[in-house]
């Protein structure tokens, strides 16, 4: 168990590490980690950004400072907790963990220090995204099912056709018995 908890440390840090060699320091970021993929969403400096379903996060573009953020779960799956962190000259990575008391808290990916959140003076809510995908029409055709849908891809939209085909009838013999 002992070994299994410093290779999972050692393997947070690692992919922190190398993502942190891969930016330029003067771009200092905020990169968060939910430990059992549990999505949420962080409100920092007056905008409010969405973890991807497995819960991973990174807000590039910080500037060296003291910040204060709120964390939040999707249809209030739990309470929201205020944490404060300073960055200065490097990126900063935290895995959110929860406690067996259901408290979430931060673990700073180099440190291993934990950081405790505190209830926010007014709880946010998510803004809910632009749609992605959105079915325009549907029709049947002599060859099956046609579905358009309009799709965002980067700042554009581009119209997706499908066509979902009537399966051929399945003509079924009975065999024959011989006759002996």
């Amino acid at each position: 168990m002992f070994i299994r908890c410093i290779v999972h440390r050692l393997s947070i840090l690692t992919g922190f590490l190398l993502m942190a060699f891969l930016v330029n320091a003067q771009n200092n970021f905020l990169y968060i980690q939910s430990e059992n993929n549990q999505p949420y969403y962080i409100q920092l400096k007056g905008n409010v950004h969405s973890s991807n379903a497995k819960g991973y996060l990174l807000i590039p573009n910080l500037s060296d400072g003291e910040y204060s953020m709120v964390l939040g779960f999707p249809a209030g799956a739990y309470k929201e907790y205020n944490y404060k962190f300073a960055i200065a000259g490097k990126p900063k990575g935290y895995s959110l963990k929860i406690t067996q008391e259901g408290e979430w808290m931060l673990m700073d990916m180099v440190s291993l220090a934990l950081i405790r959140g505190e209830a926010p003076e007014q709880p946010i809510t998510a803004v809910p995204s632009e749609k992605q995908i959105e079915k325009l029409s549907e029709r049947n055709t002599d060859t099956g099912l046609e579905q358009v849908f309009k799709v965002k891809n980067g700042t554009k939209y581009e119209n997706l056709v499908i066509l979902i085909p009537i399966p051929k009838p399945i003509v079924v013999r009975e065999a024959q018995k011989k006759n002996n």
